[in-house]
This record gives structure tokens, sequence and C-alpha cells, in this order.
């Protein structure tokens, strides 16, 4: 892996990949703490820590924040590997390591990511933040590939609005222009990563397949980035109306 060629990438196109990053003992380490983590951690965590894909029976589709029940996890946001590639593209800033997010698409799973941009989310300006994405199955068009549209975090933070999914709630207003902005599918094998910043375009479709796709995100930032704090407190506020008209309509 060439970390001057992930950096130079990652500029062009607003995403990169890195083949074979950890091994298959380690990606059969991080399944095991998953399967822990969902079995003893997921069903007493709040809503926004924990999405279900339908109902808790139909299965854990995301996590949030998994850093802070778990110590592997807590280490898992800090190795080398990872900080290293991050390091190459935040150049001579520090890196620092945020929130470790989990998501699965189940096999036959309907379930879709709408095309958003996650700065929408996460409000940091400058925009030097990403997601470093780790495959922990192998990821195919047919089973809910991540799509990336190359060149889109050029166009700045775009207008969103609400796409009432728990778990993606805001997606783009306008349809994303693949003329100048063509669609990648981020084809990955167990223990592949993908960079993609905050400002890239990205999205997924649902799973035809009878096998799951998951995959463990992990945000970094660089010192220089700020929260816009206006912005963070009505992504909040939205944030809150979404889980509770969807708890009204359950009742």
């Amino acid at each position: 892996m060439n970390i001057d060629s992930l950096a130079q990438q990652y500029y062009e196109d607003g995403f990169a990949m890195a083949r074979h990053v950890f091994s298959a003992d380690e990606i059969s380490e991080l399944q095991r703490h998953l399967h822990e983590y969902i079995r003893t951690v997921a069903p007493r965590l709040m809503q926004g820590r924990v999405y279900y894909d339908g109902t808790p029976r139909g299965g854990v589709k995301a996590l949030h924040q998994m850093e802070e029940n778990s110590a592997y996890f807590e280490d898992l946001r800090r190795d080398e590997r990872l900080v290293k590639m991050v390091g190459a593209i935040f150049a001579e800033a520090t890196v620092k390591p945020c929130n470790v997010m989990f998501f699965d698409k189940l096999s036959r799973s309907d379930a879709v990511s709408p095309p958003h941009q996650d700065n929408t989310f996460q409000c940091w300006d400058p925009p030097e933040a990403m997601v470093a994405t780790i495959a922990v199955d192998r990821s195919t068009p047919d089973n809910g590939v991540l799509i990336c549209h190359r060149g889109s975090h050029r166009s700045g933070l775009l207008p969103h609005r609400s796409s009432g999914v728990l778990g993606f709630s805001r997606c783009l207003t306008k349809p994303v222009d693949e003329a100048t902005c063509p669609a990648v599918e981020l084809c990955m094998d167990p223990g592949d990563v993908a960079l993609h910043s905050v400002n890239t375009i990205h999205h997924s479709g649902p799973n035809r397949t009878d096998r799951s796709r998951r995959q463990v995100g992990i945000g970094y930032i660089s010192s220089r980035a700020r929260r816009d704090e206006r912005a963070w407190a009505q992504y909040q506020e939205d944030l809150e109306r979404l889980h509770a008209a969807k708890a009204d309509a359950k009742t």
C-alpha cells in the first residue's frame, strides 16, 4: 500500500481504497467482538445508538459510538495503520479519532441508504473529516455495495432534506449529476479499507443475496476541523423529531 498514492486518489476522487489492511485472523477477531457487542450491549442501548431492520427481531442494521462501550473498539479506532493513512491525507495536522460505527446489510433486506453527504450529520468546518470503512464481509453489486460519486467532494455541502429513514435521516434534495460525478461501486473483500470524505456523496442499495454485508466505519477529523454548533443543534432537533414521528407511528 503506497500511502502517497492513497492520499492522491483521495484528493482527486473524494475516496480511496486500501486492500488487505487487516488479516483474516484480525477480521475473525473483529467478527467475534461484533457478535458479543450485538448480543450483550445492543439490547440496552438508547435509540440513536442502535437501529434495527424493522424490529429488534429483524436484526441490528446499525450501531453508533461503539467505542464508549468496548475497549476493543476504542483500540480499533486508534489502529496505527488507519491513523497513518488518515495522517497522510490530513497533512500537517493531528489526526483525531471519532466514533466507531457498524452497518449491516442483512440478507434479503430491502433497506437502502439514500444519497447523502456525511457532513450534513457531522457539521465539520472546514470539512477535514472522513470515514474509514473496514469490510467485514465481501461487498458486491448484489449485496448493497457502498457507492461513492467521484469528485462530488468538491461541490461543498449540498442541500439535504429529511429522508424518513432511521439511521440515515437526511438525503440530497436533488439527484446526483452523474455526468459530472460518476458513481463508483466500492467492491471490497474482508480486511479491505475504504476512505471517503464527509463531503463525498454516497449511498447503497438493498441486499438481494442470502449473505450479510457487514462493515465497520470509523470517523476521523483533522485538528483544524471545528464543529458548526448551530448546524449541529439543528440536526439534533431534526433527528429527535424523526424519532418521535416513528415512535408515534407504532402506537
